[in-house]
């Protein structure tokens, strides 16, 4: 697999580890719901101050388990299960770095907020994603490759082959930089919205001005600035990766509206393609230390009805790094040199 050196790193302002303090909050925050009679602070604009890095880690997965059936919230217990699953699957996770043993130390997924509810997504009821479209294809999530990993009698290549993804290494052609994949080229690496809690890199700085929002992630240096001025949408023959977004305010709670993706990532979770996705965005401060952040994204030609997420984000103490992909790498070229050697020796074999 190629190798795509990232040197993502959020430290915390007090002693530069790679894990950030976990906000201490009690009962669940999607559960609880917002501090009683909490103001959220003013910007000098008069507007609620999102300023600052918020961490978005979660322990609960995607979609409901089928286990859990109509039960929505897990035990603490059950939730402590939840997590040693995903941190089995994250030790998993160090067979894809042969050339690198960096283990899973800088992984900075453990969530900072609890929450104990038994799915990200809150519709539908069920907590699983609608039905496709018929004729839409999904890939293997997130969720599914975690439950491969976790389990003991599977190795990675294994875990993939049972998905029906292709292997981490090794397999499929390689004719060309095409054959690899978005992230491996440094294209695309989850920085469209919504956001989705994966294993690292879970963090979303906002700035913010009087008639604007940026919302800074990393890898790949992506900033979604987001007009507050009412302007309308581009024009819809002009799409990019992440798509055009545009804000506004009710009440305290900062709404923004994405859409004019273009064709060449997923949907979500792995489905369809992202062209007629909208996603609409709303981000509340609910106390000194978290905002609760929901996500809904209709996209007519891949699913039969809307996803909802819901998840809680903590504020903390930590700065943002460059991750540098491909900087001085010559993992590409020489991949691609490797498989035409590869390909001589075959042919040398066959004469």
């Amino acid at each position: 697999m190629t190798d795509c050196t990232t040197r993502h790193r959020t430290a915390t302002g007090r002693n530069g580890s790679l894990l950030v303090l976990v906000v201490l909050t009690g009962a669940a925050l999607t559960a609880a719901g917002p501090e009683p009679k909490y103001k959220a602070p003013r910007t000098e604009y008069g507007q609620p101050d999102f300023r600052g890095v918020w961490n978005f880690s979660s322990d609960v997965p995607l979609e409901r388990s089928s286990a859990f059936a109509d039960k929505k919230l897990f035990t603490r217990e059950e939730l402590a299960q939840q997590r040693a699953v995903k941190g089995k699957a994250a030790d998993a996770r160090a067979k894809f770095a042969p050339v690198e043993d960096v283990g899973v130390a800088w992984l900075d997924y453990a969530a900072q907020i609890e929450n104990l509810r038994t799915s990200l997504i809150a519709y539908p009821e069920n907590g699983r994603l609608p039905k496709l479209v018929d004729g839409v294809r999904r890939l293997p999530g997130l969720e599914e490759f975690v439950a491969a990993l976790a389990d003991a009698k599977f190795v990675v290549a294994e875990a993939l082959a049972a998905l029906g993804a292709p292997p981490p290494a090794g397999g499929g052609k390689k004719d060309g930089h095409q054959d690899f994949s978005l992230s491996e080229r440094c294209l695309a690496d989850g920085a469209s919205p919504p956001f989705v809690p994966v294993f690292n890199a879970n963090f979303v700085q906002v700035i913010q001005s009087k008639d604007h929002v940026a919302l800074l992630t990393e890898p790949l240096h992506h900033a979604r600035i987001v007009p507050l001025d009412g302007r309308p949408h581009l024009g819809e023959n002009l799409r990019s990766w992440s798509g055009d977004s545009r804000g506004r305010w009710e009440g305290d709670t900062l709404v923004i509206e994405t859409s004019n993706f273009n064709n060449r990532t997923r949907s979500f979770a792995g489905a369809g393609t992202s062209r007629d996705k909208v996603v609409t965005e709303r981000f509340t401060r609910v106390s000194a230390n978290a905002l609760e952040y929901e996500a809904t994204i209709m996209d007519p030609k891949t699913f039969q009805d809307k996803i909802v997420l819901s998840l809680p984000m903590a504020k903390v103490d930590a700065r943002l790094y460059e991750s540098a992909c491909h900087e001085g790498n010559y993992s590409l070229p020489n991949t691609l040199s490797g498989a035409r050697k590869e390909e001589q020796e075959a042919m040398k074999t066959k004469q």
